[in-house]
């Protein structure tokens, strides 16, 4: 059983989900990723904007509760288990010296989005962003290269570069 399905709190009584101090709720993918269907394409791209972005600052300081306890590959590890215990899809992360790739099977926001003209896993690509920014000590740039919803294919595919010539710090 993943390690976070373990920690989550369903307090009922105060009508919350909890890891910790960090607050979760539950949502059907269609509900969330259905609103943007009813935006126009250039409303609909700037929410998929501020997804990413929202997610990667919020989504960031999971990232670094995770990172106090592992690192490097053992962070990874513990990101993609999350992911899965919270219902992101099954994650497979590759970590090079300046890039980290991301395969997500069975994105909920592909799903709950349905086919489109373009990549919608927003979300993901914010928690990517927020990881490999942490790995790579410096600004990094996402790209989702591959999302079912466009594609119509059974995986999403990401890479994260690190920007400006930074890799992965040596260990010494």
């Amino acid at each position: 059983m993943s390690a976070i399905v373990q920690r989550l709190v369903f307090d009922v009584a105060a009508g919350e989900i909890r890891d910790g101090q960090r607050r979760y709720v539950l949502i059907r993918p269609d509900v969330l990723m259905g609103a943007l269907h009813e935006l126009d394409g250039a409303t609909r791209q700037r929410v998929l904007e501020a997804l990413a972005a929202s997610t990667e600052r919020n989504g960031g300081r999971s990232v670094h509760a995770y990172a106090s306890i592992d690192r490097g590959t053992a962070l990874l590890d513990t990101i993609c288990d999350t992911a899965a215990g919270l219902g992101w899809g099954r994650w497979h992360m590759s970590l090079g010296a300046d890039r980290l790739d991301l395969t997500v099977h069975n994105s909920p926001f592909a799903h709950g989005h349905g086919k489109a003209a373009r990549a919608v896993c927003a979300p993901i690509a914010g928690m990517l962003g927020s990881v490999a920014a942490m790995l790579f000590e410096g600004p990094v740039r996402v790209e989702e290269t591959g999302c079912a919803a466009h594609v119509a294919g059974p995986v999403c595919r990401f890479v994260a570069r690190a920007q400006s010539g930074a890799s992965l710090p040596t260990q010494s």
